[in-house]
């Protein structure tokens, strides 16, 4: 398979000890009798991605708009305390790093997904696009859907730390802790500014192994830019109210993908164009990249039908003169030879699945974004 993510680079911004201070200088630190030294990271010098702070949102790890709860579907409402997409990053010297997390709607039960997928959270150390997954530890630690606990060993010397945070779970409360003589910091800053993406349970992550597999966030790590996803399981219907909130974040692109929810061809026809015309009223100089939904056999009529409409949307904007478009068939994700091999159920990526999406949509999301 010919990898088509980019050579990894490490960020031009270097990470120094005098720019970090003990946990214990900072406000609300607690010492355990662990021996570690916990902090919120909802706090300095942790930086939440992906997420709107807690502080502006409610105080809640919210997806949508806290204050719009009302307006939006029974569905989205509550899978917005998902965390699908978010992320916490700092720096470190610590060789050892404890995690405690309290969840919030977790979703379980679910067959055809492992747990590590659906509550865990992933670990990697590294700058811009040169992040190395440290996650050997961690295999054991989602165990229970209401609270996760457990270290994570690092490498010696400075690094940064990226947390990938739940797909289908929420965060309630996070901390995490450090061993006495360690030293934290901030991270360097992104490369790009966020990339957002709207769609089915697909665009969630469903069904990876582990956070960090989700073809969202391979995207991102891929362009070092934070992931804001708006993945809601059998939920994303095109409505405009969401349309309106995607609007509002300041992104570097705009990836829209709720083909595979919209429950015939004639509710995709008529919100299709309206959900796209919503983003543009609001942000006209917003990349926007349309995907059309994966399968796992040969193309069906409806296959067909639902491409057609997307595809419509796209040629309807570039009509009017609109440069910032881009189009995505997914008939190109996987290859027509053991096709099964990329999916759990003949509906939802697998890790293989995924991986072959982000590398199809990646080159045009970041010849969107200029990069």
């Amino acid at each position: 398979m010919k990898f088509n993510l980019g050579k990894p680079k490490k960020s031009k911004e270097r990470l120094f000890k005098k720019d970090m201070k003990s946990p214990t200088s900072f406000a609300k630190c607690k010492r355990d009798k662990d021996g570690f030294t916990y902090i919120d990271v909802n706090n300095s010098p942790f930086v939440l991605g992906g997420l709107i702070k807690p502080e502006d949102n409610g105080n809640e790890y919210y997806r949508l708009d806290v204050t719009r709860k009302e307006e939006y579907s029974g569905a989205n409402r509550s899978l917005a305390n998902h965390t699908a997409g978010g992320c916490i990053r700092f720096s470190t010297d610590a060789s050892v790093i404890s995690i405690r997390v309290n969840n919030r709607f977790s979703s379980t039960g679910m067959s055809h997904f492992c747990n590590r997928g659906v509550w865990g959270i992933d670990c990697y150390v590294g700058t811009g696009t040169a992040r190395e997954y440290v996650g050997k530890m961690m295999q054991t630690f989602a165990v229970d859907p209401n609270y996760n606990e457990g270290t994570i060993d690092l490498p010696d010397g400075i690094k940064e730390v990226q947390i990938n945070l739940p797909l289908y779970g929420g965060i309630e409360k996070m901390v995490i802790g450090f061993p006495k003589g360690a030293r934290i910091g901030a991270p360097t800053k992104r490369s790009v500014k966020p990339v957002a993406f709207y769609g089915s349970s697909i665009t969630q992550g469903g069904c990876v192994s582990r956070p960090a597999n989700s073809y969202a966030n391979i995207i991102c790590r891929a362009l070092d830019a934070d992931c804001v996803n708006y993945g809601f399981s059998g939920s994303a219907m095109g409505e405009l109210v969401v349309a309106e909130h995607i609007a509002s974040r300041e992104l570097s692109c705009f990836v829209m993908d709720y083909d595979y929810n919209s429950p015939s061809c004639e509710h995709l026809e008529s919100t299709h164009e309206p959900f796209f015309k919503c983003i543009r009223e609001k942000q006209s100089d917003l990349p926007v990249v349309f995907v059309t939904h994966p399968f796992y056999a040969k193309a069906n009529e409806n296959d067909k039908k639902r491409i057609a409409i997307v595809k419509k949307t796209y040629e309807n904007a570039l009509a009017s003169g609109d440069k910032n478009v881009y189009f995505v068939d997914s008939s190109a994700f996987f290859t027509e030879e053991m096709r099964d091999l990329y999916s759990v159920d003949n509906l939802h990526p697998n890790d293989l699945g995924q991986y072959s999406m982000a590398e199809t949509i990646y080159p045009v999301v970041k010849k969107a974004v200029g990069k």
